[in-house]
């Protein structure tokens, strides 16, 4: 299993891109984590079309993770491409996965595009997300804790098992953190971490270092009251061999003036195009 990323930038970078990554599965499939407003372009410079595309993962909605998405929808439903018939035709509907409090703010940013619909006689119809998406259902979930969501939701992905647990970004907003795992065997919980936003739950990332290969986290070098990201301060107060594991990304455009002490902290740096194999956790390309 892989992941590429094709943009590793936040939400206000001009340079490194807005975020979405693919995971590559065994079986040769494709899941997007995530489809930011520069999403549909990002995929046509590498080469990529979103008919190559078996599914989305979707951490949390803001527009530099969500915006690609109506992009996406629209021309699966409508256009067929590379002997993809499209979902309008009977073509594969695409399966989105995303924790069920996701899911309604989802809906609420992308109704005024999808839900308008006419059938072959003209007749207006109603969309929905199903229109679009094979929505899958959690197979299981942990009760909520801080919020009124489920705490977590566990998803199985045809070759790969996800969990969308919940993770505290803007104080009171539906988001996830995304735990991968690695291997078929249910008694193996070894996983790849992918942040999405969220501030920095040390005792979260400690006691999961010994199953994790790589954590992904996103990161400021700016503090601010009302913190929502990984502070690079608090990043760098984790014990090495969690820092040893952790690949900084959505990180913005002062990534190169702090390189250097990200570095000697032990941490790598995502930059677009890098390509990292899941299982080892080490960059390929």
């Amino acid at each position: 299993m892989t992941l590429r990323l094709f943009g590793a930038g936040g939400a206000f970078s001009r340079n490194l891109g807005t975020t979405c990554s693919m995971i590559t599965l065994r079986s040769g499939k494709r899941w997007l984590i995530d489809c930011g407003r520069q999403a549909p372009d990002q995929l046509h410079d590498a080469g990529y079309t979103w008919h190559d595309i078996e599914g989305q993962l979707i951490t949390h909605v803001h527009g530099d993770h969500v915006f690609g998405l109506e992009d996406f929808a629209f021309l699966r439903f409508f256009e067929s491409h590379n002997g993809v018939q499209s979902t309008r035709q009977g073509g594969p509907c695409p399966k989105l996965v995303a924790h069920s409090a996701v899911l309604a703010e989802l809906w609420e940013t992308m109704a005024p595009s999808l839900r308008y619909l006419r059938d072959e006689q003209g007749n207006q119809l109603t969309g929905t997300l199903s229109t679009y998406f094979d929505v899958l259902e959690a197979k299981t979930y942990e009760p909520p804790r801080k919020n009124w969501w489920r705490h977590s939701e566990k998803f199985a992905c045809e070759g790969m098992e996800v969990v969308a647990r919940e993770s505290e970004h803007v104080p009171g907003k539906p988001s996830c953190s995304l735990e991968i795992g690695l291997y078929d065997d249910p008694k193996d919980n070894r996983i790849a971490w992918w942040s999405g936003d969220c501030t920095v739950d040390r005792d979260f990332l400690v006691a999961n270092e010994p199953r994790t290969s790589v954590f992904f986290h996103d990161c400021t070098f700016v503090d601010y009251p009302g913190q929502v990201h990984g502070f690079f301060d608090l990043l760098s107060a984790l014990p090495e061999r969690v820092r040893r594991k952790v690949v900084l990304m959505h990180h913005e455009d002062d990534i190169e003036e702090n390189r250097e002490r990200v570095e000697a902290a032990g941490f790598r740096v995502a930059m677009p195009g890098h390509i990292y194999n899941l299982e080892s956790g080490q960059r390929e390309a």
